[in-house]
């Protein structure tokens, strides 16, 4: 019984030693985030999620709008329905822009795929692992220590 004690507390040891004390942003490579909104006519958003989970964006989350505008407002924006789907995406800054070139390329399709897309830049994040879910990160990426990062 002895035996099997000292033998896990070696085990404990052993892995507290390799535990980096480095903040993960000083140790791992990290992409900026954006949140990348895109607002449509209602039925439009199941292919934007669809298209951005293609080209690698982690998270993207649809809820459903309805404007507030008077009619005269509608009509001078040549805005028909007031029932828009709101699509939320967290982009990471590297795939920024191909999702633009898809908004951009479904906007251009007719007058019915028209929308509004635009993006905000996130400054902070608190959580390392909710930074991994939204940028669908499953490998890190080393800091280079002597010029080029290494992957784990």
């Amino acid at each position: 019984m002895f035996f099997k004690k000292k033998k896990v507390k070696e085990n404990i040891e052993n892995k507290e030693e390799n535990i980096s004390t480095l903040p993960y942003d000083q140790e791992f490579k990290i992409n900026k985030l954006k949140l990348f909104v895109v607002i449509v006519n209602r039925d439009q958003g199941d292919f934007f999620v669809k298209k951005f989970e293609e080209v690698g964006v982690g998270a993207s989350f649809e809820i459903y709008g309805r404007g507030t505008a008077t009619k005269e407002i509608y009509d001078i924006l040549g805005v028909g329905d007031t029932k828009k789907d709101i699509i939320l995406s967290f982009v990471s800054e590297k795939d920024i822009l191909k999702v633009k070139e898809i908004v951009s390329n479904r906007f251009n399709i007719s007058k019915n795929a028209k929308g509004i897309a635009f993006s905000i830049a996130i400054d902070s994040l608190a959580g390392i692992l909710i930074y991994k879910y939204l940028t669908n990160t499953r490998q890190n990426e080393r800091r280079p220590s002597n010029g080029k990062p290494k992957k784990l």
